[in-house]
């Protein structure tokens, strides 16, 4: 049951790591397009260090198992 659980939540990451990646996409191409509100700067560039951030630790965790 609780490798179950555990499966699941790693899907839920991916989804979330997928999602973040598709937002931070549509945002690089509306900052293309007109300049991004204050709200929409502060995400981009969240999403834009959080992104590398997780998918290196991520990475980094997958190494040493």
């Amino acid at each position: 049951m609780i490798t179950i659980l555990e499966n699941i939540m790693e899907l839920a990451f991916l989804l979330i790591f997928i999602s973040s990646a598709i937002y931070c996409r549509h945002l690089k191409l509306t900052k293309w397009k007109r300049r991004l509100s204050k709200g929409e700067m502060t995400m981009y560039i969240i999403t834009s260090i959080a992104l590398p951030m997780y998918a290196i630790t991520y990475f980094i965790l997958l190494l040493g198992t």
